[in-house]
């Protein structure tokens, strides 16, 4: 090595700037080997008027020979906040919380046009008619429609039960359009019924004005008023209904 190697001094004091920026206080003398560094600053932290703590054992405790991680505590922290019904509400988790609005325009609701075919929802229209048979004791439909009690009953589960998969025809309807279009539920909303025809078609009916034929298991049909049926289906699942006339059209 040649002797006129010198050492660089690669640490040197913060500027006033920097200093000033960070928040850092700058009335503590530097110490000149930095690994008198950090005990001298448990030293200076520890306030002991108020402690019986030495400084000492804190740092040989707590300090010396560990991974520490170290944060500024001068940064500041920028709130998220978001407002109801704005696109720019964000949830916990970071991430943008998709609005009813969006939803349509991202069309997730929408069936393709290549999946409208009627046989692609046989197997749901089975599915459903289990969950039917289930749902009323899997009990033969027509003999506990036939009862006078039973029958009560039958109805106050079929107007909570899903209706996604079931076969439903267009009785009467204040648009004579809309009379005799049956198909199975492909989708159900507080309004409307999208139904599944036979001719594969997707028609949409509104629930208002009209009146439904539901095809049950055991070949029994209920006839089901449009009008005291605009509920989505999970409020309908919950809500408690009381009996109410009924002005047929």
């Amino acid at each position: 090595m040649s002797s006129n190697t010198h050492v660089v001094d690669f640490y040197s004091q913060l500027s006033k700037n920097v200093k000033s920026k960070s928040g850092a206080p700058s009335d503590i003398p530097m110490d000149q080997s930095t690994g008198k560094f950090t005990p001298g600053f448990i030293e200076r932290i520890v306030d002991k008027e108020k402690s019986d703590t030495k400084a000492q054992a804190a740092y040989t405790e707590r300090v010396e020979g560990r991974m520490l991680l170290l944060t500024n505590p001068f940064k500041e922290k920028k709130a998220k906040h978001g407002h109801i019904g704005n696109s720019a509400v964000l949830k916990k988790s970071g991430r943008k919380k998709i609005t009813a609005k969006e939803k349509r325009q991202l069309k997730i609701y929408d069936i393709p046009a290549e999946a409208q075919r009627y046989e692609l929802f046989l197997p749901l229209h089975r599915l459903w008619s289990k969950y039917i048979e289930s749902l009323l004791g899997n009990k033969d439909v027509a003999e506990q429609m036939a009862d006078t009690k039973q029958q009560q009953q039958v109805l106050g589960r079929l107007i909570k039960a899903d209706m996604h998969g079931a076969k439903l025809a267009v009785e009467r309807s204040k648009c004579p359009n809309f009379v005799g279009i049956s198909g199975i539920v492909a989708q159900e909303t507080k309004n409307v019924f999208k139904l599944i025809t036979v001719n594969d078609r997707l028609v949409v009916v509104p629930k208002a004005r009209c009146v439904f034929t539901l095809y049950l298991p055991y070949d029994v049909q209920c006839k089901i008023y449009g009008d005291q049926f605009m509920y989505r289906a999970c409020d309908r699942a919950s809500k408690k209904f009381k009996p109410k006339p009924t002005i047929d059209l």
